[in-house]
This record gives structure tokens, C-alpha cells and sequence, in this order.
């Protein structure tokens, strides 16, 4: 009986697939340096999109959506593309490439900002900072210090209130924009996935979260791109990868039958399917590809870990029968 416990183990683990995480895209001439999104590396080039698909493409790799990816009989040679939040350059700049390679993806759009036409505070408070002329080490201080994470962490509708009392003045026209309903039902309609990442970006581990709020993001988020896609949405992308065990079983409840993370807490159990991503940096194609081997190569080493094991388990099943 163990034996057989620890294959079924194994088989889970065998079949690790490939889900690569982006955020923004853009051609090579909108890319700034002095960017909040190129210092957090959630921004590459439309050049660099494509030989990313390019080499996909080359290695035999078969494009599935996240949902997709529960009725492959066999994933060693799919790969997930997941998008976050629903930029506007995910339609404009990532799709015409996804067109050209005939590869579908799963984009996550955060619901609230679509759906108003608005942006996040964060996509403010980042234009501000990159407006401000401030110096390498003044920036990074605003894009990755303490600064960044007191407000990244606080609840949205206060984010506001603190880029009023941080900054002078707001900028008179944001340079990032999203995805609106029309957007989303096209994407859906040429059979791309729409999942969740929630209603406003909430960090649902946060310590202004609790269960009802929480709940309210998954539900309501769900509901909204039911009604504009008229398809059922199944997967979930946790907003800055933040889960807890409490959380994974209210997204089951809700409705999901899989989620995407940043990173696996292995001490939290999988109740549904949940994928951790590669998330794909600019100009970092060798650590990619390496990524990429690595899953393959666990694959190859527990595969012929499995196989014996299945092999001396099914002569001990004869035996005894």
C-alpha cells in the first residue's frame, strides 16, 4: 500500500507542465528603462515575445490554455502562456504575435479596472515616480524598497488617498490603460481563456482581507467575465501569488478548478490543481531555456523513478494474485 501511494505521488510530480508568466508587452521603442515596470521586470519587448514563441514553437511545444491543461492526456510537451491583470498591450502587442504562432494563451484581467476604465494605483504611482527625474538609487528606493512595499500592501481604495498625501500632483494623462469588455469577449471568442485575478488586486492574505472579502473578489470577479465572455470561468490567478490554505479552499467552493501562483508553498495542500510559473524577464533567454530543461529533466529522472517503481509493483500484484 505504500508503494502505491507513493506512485500516485510520483505521477503528480511526473507530469510538472510548463506555465510561463507575463505581464506587459510592448515594442522595443516604449520600453524605458526609468520605468517602474522595467525595474520589476513585468514588462518585455514585442521582439523578444516572439522569439520566446519562436523557440517554443521550434521545440515542438503545443500551446494549451491553463484550463487545457486538465484534458491533456499527455503535457511533457505542452506549455501554458499566462498574461496578469489585462493590460491593453496584451491586445494590442502580445496578441498579433499569439495570431502568428497559432498559440493560445490564459489571460488573468483584473476585473474592476476593465470593467470602469480606469488604473491601478500602483500604475500611478509608477508614472509619477518615472516623471519625478529622480536619481538610479532614489528610484529603486520607490520601486523596491520599503516605500513600495508599505503601499503595495495597503488595501487599493486607501492607495489612493496615500499617492495624495505622497506626491504633489497626479499625472494629467496615464501612459498604461486595460482591456475593456469588448477586448475580453474577442480574446474569448478566437479561443483564448479568460480567468480571474480578482475584482481590484486585493492581496488576498493581506490584513485587510478576511473571508467575506475574499470571497467577494472570487465571486463577483467570476461573475463579471461569465456575463461579457458567456463561457464559465475556471481558473483563478492569486494577485501577487499570495495563498493560504483557507483561501485555496474558497476558490474551490467557489467555482475553480485550478489556480496559477508565483511560487508553491509545499506546505499548503493542492485541493484543486495549482500551477507555479516561470515568469518570462526581458533579454533573459538563457535562464528561460534553463527553467525550461530543468522541468524536463526532473520529469525524465522521476519518470524512470516512477516506471520502476510501477514495474516491481505490478510483478508483487501478480504474484499475489
Amino acid at each position: 500500500m505504500r508503494i502505491l501511494r507513493k506512485i500516485k505521488g510520483i505521477e503528480i510530480k511526473r507530469f510538472k507542465p510548463i506555465v510561463l508568466e507575463f505581464h506587459r508587452v510592448l515594442p522595443e521603442k516604449l520600453i524605458t528603462k526609468t520605468s517602474g515596470y522595467f525595474a520589476t521586470e513585468t514588462v518585455i519587448s514585442q521582439n523578444y515575445f516572439e522569439k520566446v514563441l519562436f523557440y517554443l514553437k521550434k521545440e515542438g511545444y503545443k500551446f494549451v490554455t491553463v484550463a487545457g491543461l486538465l484534458k491533456e492526456d499527455d503535457i511533457n510537451k505542452c506549455v501554458a502562456l499566462t498574461f496578469d491583470d489585462g493590460y491593453y498591450d496584451n491586445f494590442a502587442y502580445a496578441y498579433p504575435v499569439l495570431k502568428k504562432f497559432n498559440a493560445t494563451a490564459t489571460f488573468f484581467p483584473v476585473v474592476d479596472v476593465c470593467r470602469e476604465n480606469k488604473v491601478l494605483p500602483l500604475d500611478i504611482y509608477y508614472q509619477i515616480v518615472e516623471e519625478m527625474g529622480l536619481s538610479e538609487k532614489e528610484r529603486t528606493e520607490y520601486y523596491k524598497g520599503n516605500i513600495k512595499k508599505k503601499f503595495y500592501w495597503s488595501e487599493p481604495k486607501s492607495q489612493i488617498e496615500q499617492l495624495k498625501e505622497m506626491f504633489v500632483s497626479f499625472p494629467d494623462k496615464m501612459v498604461v490603460s486595460y482591456m475593456n469588455a469588448m477586448q475580453l469577449k474577442y480574446l474569448s471568442d478566437n479561443g483564448f481563456e479568460i480567468g480571474s485575478h480578482g475584482l481590484s488586486h486585493s492581496i488576498l492574505t493581506a490584513d485587510y482581507m478576511n473571508e467575506q472579502k475574499v470571497t467577494e473578489e472570487l465571486k463577483n470577479s467570476k461573475h463579471w467575465l461569465e456575463a461579457i465572455t458567456g463561457k464559465p470561468v475556471v481558473t483563478f490567478c492569486f494577485p501577487a501569488g499570495r495563498y493560504n490554505e483557507k483561501i485555496i479552499e474558497l476558490v474551490k467552493a467557489v467555482g475553480y478548478t485550478s489556480t496559477c501562483l508565483v511560487n508553491r508553498d509545499a506546505k499548503i495542500p493542492e485541493v484543486i490543481p495549482s500551477y507555479q510559473r516561470i515568469n518570462v524577464k526581458q533579454d533573459s533567454f538563457k535562464e528561460l531555456k534553463n527553467s525550461i530543461k530543468n522541468i524536463e529533466r526532473e520529469r525524465t529522472v522521476i519518470g524512470r523513478y516512477y516506471n520502476r517503481l510501477k514495474y516491481r509493483t505490478d510483478k508483487m500484484i501478480y504474484k499475489i494474485s
